[in-house]
């Protein structure tokens, strides 16, 4: 058992203040930006101030769906600001959507700016407003424009550019880019932070050669064993509750490494301790939080699990062979060989698979798109590779298994890569 400072006696048992201290601790649907609550992120987090405290330098965050990259910006945010200066640095942050143009990102910058008690800190603190007048009357439609509308603000900026993989106009990502390197070349007292999902920076950026000396490039992986199981710890000393020996480990295999689970798992695990009136989350709440948890989960992943299942065959495998598939060893993209299920699919069925006659159909049914598809498949024929196209269906995936009854939680192993 863990024990954690500030826990209350049973006799002073306050659910109410509970429920609002857990609420807080754990945010599955919301980006965290307090620093004492960013579990396993501190390299990242000192690349991308030591970038912003680089002149000339912009950052660009990318990564998987999920991994916290909005979270790292935020904390960020909050700790380069100089709200105690007049003149001194500010953040904004802002979100692209598919429709965003060059110009419009920017005018979202401006109203920002303009709205400085939503925008300074990111959190609810006292601070001093950007200073300076702002015309936003004329349109920014190139880098120039964009350093002159700068120019018009005293403080020194950052800009938090959120959902950058969301805008769908190639010649606004060319514009981003050519915006950088000129703010590079100039000395613009401002640094650009674009998010997005991507797998390198070319999924974000057109003209990205160019500018690579300008940038630094911060992939933002999955989260590893030992971070997730700090979200738990740091939750859990932030609420003063207590929990079971071993249980911030168990919830940190099965989020298979995406933070998003974890505090899924938290939260409800937590919840389940506070209404049974007891300080401390056991392995009984965490398992009767995974309903909770898979009901909650975000980004349409209870239907994509649902077609991906779905058959009128009882004797069909697909729940099995998908299940598999999250639990298999996997290489460093995400790829699995259909050799390697036979032996998670044992351990799921009790069956022994000599040959992969029994699944490798599925694997083909998943790519199709009356079952999403759920998994692309790459290579030539007798070696495909297979990855999940969302790898956030993984622990999804998993906690499917275990509710289903399918996998003991204490079988699940670590997201591992070969």
């Amino acid at each position: 058992m863990t024990t954690n400072p500030g826990s209350s006696p049973a006799g002073e048992f306050k659910a109410a203040d509970l429920y609002a201290k857990i609420q807080r601790a754990f945010t599955p649907h919301q980006p965290i930006s307090l620093p004492e609550l960013l579990a396993g992120r501190l390299g990242l987090i000192h690349r991308v101030t030591d970038a912003v405290n680089t002149e000339g330098l912009h950052v660009v965050l990318y990564g998987d769906r999920g991994t916290g990259k909005t979270s790292i910006a935020r904390v960020v945010a909050h700790l380069v600001q100089e709200p105690e200066k007049p003149s001194g640095r500010r953040c904004v942050l802002i979100s692209c959507t598919a429709d965003d143009s060059f110009t419009g990102i920017w005018r979202k910058v401006g109203q920002e700016v303009l709205l400085t008690q939503r925008q300074i800190g990111f959190l609810q603190q006292e601070t001093r407003a950007i200073t300076g007048r702002l015309d936003l009357d004329s349109a920014v439609v190139s880098p120039s424009d964009a350093r002159i509308f700068l120019e018009s603000i005293d403080n020194q900026t950052v800009i938090v550019i959120d959902e950058f993989d969301r805008v769908r106009d190639p010649g606004t990502r060319s514009l981003m880019a050519d915006t950088i390197k000129f703010f590079s070349d100039h000395g613009v007292r401002a640094t650009l932070i674009l998010v997005g999902v991507g797998k390198s920076l070319s999924d974000l950026l057109q003209e990205h050669l160019s500018i690579s000396r300008n940038i630094a490039q911060v992939p933002v992986d999955p989260m590893g064993m030992a971070e997730l199981a700090q979200i738990i710890q740091n939750g859990c000393k932030f609420t003063g509750l207590k929990y079971a020996e071993g249980l911030d480990t168990e919830i940190a295999k099965l989020s298979q490494g995406y933070p998003h689970y974890t505090h899924l798992l938290g939260l409800w695990a937590g919840r389940k301790a506070i209404e049974a009136r007891h300080l401390e989350i056991t392995f009984e709440d965490l398992e009767k939080a995974i309903p909770d948890v898979l009901r909650n989960a975000a980004g349409g992943l209870q239907e994509q699990y649902e077609r991906a299942v779905d058959s009128t065959n009882p004797n069909a495998l697909f729940k099995e062979v998908l299940l598999a598939c999250a639990l298999v060893r996997k290489d460093s993209l995400g790829r699995f060989g259909v050799g390697a299920l036979a032996e998670p699919l044992e351990l799921i069925t009790g069956k022994e698979y000599k040959t992969s006659a029994a699944y490798q159909a599925h694997l083909g049914r998943f790519c199709e798109t009356d079952r999403g598809p759920v998994l692309e498949r790459s290579g030539e024929i007798k070696s495909y590779r297979w990855r999940f196209l969302n790898p956030q269906l993984i622990p999804y995936v998993v906690l499917q298994g275990v509710s289903g009854k399918m996998i003991q939680a204490s079988r699940v192993g670590p997201r591992q890569r070969t």
